[in-house]
């Protein structure tokens, strides 16, 4: 397999912030291409970039944290790698091609009045798992979810925890080359968040594969990540190997220079004292 998994060139997304104004573009845009007339990548009235002109490179083995105050851009930018989102300009290439399970809502395809076991089903057949797929990984989902006695109770009576021990056991045992996460950890118990970073460790060991974890929690990066994206306004601010640098440059940023430096020094020590 290629040294490079995944290379983002120049990736941009523009949204408007008006709905009927939206739709008026999007007929527009559609009729310019139905005669053979190109769609501008300009901004126009009430558009703005949600991700700017952001490049950079994946590779085997990497856990990359992507961070960023609200609005950044982090779920724009993993919507596009994962396709359900068109760029309105810049390159997704995959130099090989690869197997991509995204996770932005551990909760969504669930239904609350099947069983455990009927909801693997269904999550996996959402994730485009075979019926021999899912026989072959079954006990291994069952087991990592650690659910086994639960599988016949209707998913309407799970803890949060629960429901996102099964959706992300199902995600996981699709095996993906390139697994995006998107806060899909933010619910579950200690135990088993810890029991999934180990995990995420090993599991881009043992064949050539990635992580992409858009998380703002700094403990969590701290764990997992092995390389870190910093975002803003939907450009790339910072790509560091050195997890504790970045976020130290992302704390700083968030804070931002608009007050004195005893008011900022203040916000930083209470930041690093709840997340680091």
């Amino acid at each position: 397999m290629s040294d490079i998994l995944l290379e983002v060139d120049e990736l941009s997304k523009k949204f408007c912030r008006r709905l009927k104004r939206s739709l008026y573009y999007g007929i527009t845009d559609i009729a310019r291409q139905a005669v053979g007339k190109p769609v501008s990548t300009a901004l126009r009235p009430e558009e703005f970039w949600a991700v700017k002109e952001v490049s950079f490179k994946v590779s085997p083995g990497e856990i990359i944290s992507v961070v960023g105050a609200n609005g950044s851009g982090k779920t724009t930018m993993m919507r596009m790698i994962a396709g359900i989102y068109k760029p309105t300009k810049g390159a997704i290439n995959y130099p090989v091609p690869l197997k991509v399970t995204p996770v932005f809502a551990l909760n969504v395809g669930l239904r609350n009045e099947f069983t455990g076991l009927e909801n693997i089903k269904l999550k996996a057949a959402i994730f485009g798992m075979t019926e021999a797929e899912l026989k072959r990984k079954l006990d291994f989902i069952i087991d990592f979810s650690e659910l086994e006695y639960a599988l016949a109770t209707p998913v309407g009576n799970y803890s949060s925890g629960m429901r996102a021990r099964l959706s992300y056991s199902v995600a996981i045992a699709t095996e993906p080359d390139l697994f995006i996460i998107d806060e899909a950890l933010a619910v579950g118990d200690s135990l088993f968040k810890t029991k999934c970073y180990e995990h995420l460790g090993e599991y881009v060991q043992e064949k050539e594969r990635a992580v992409l974890y858009v998380t703002n929690r700094i403990r969590k990066v701290m764990a997992l990540a092995n390389r870190v994206l910093v975002m803003r306004g939907g450009r790339l601010l910072q790509d560091s190997r050195d997890a504790t640098a970045a976020l130290e440059y992302y704390i700083n940023d968030i804070v931002g220079d608009k007050m004195t430096d005893d008011l900022k020094e203040m916000k930083l020590k209470k930041i690093r004292h709840f997340e680091m």
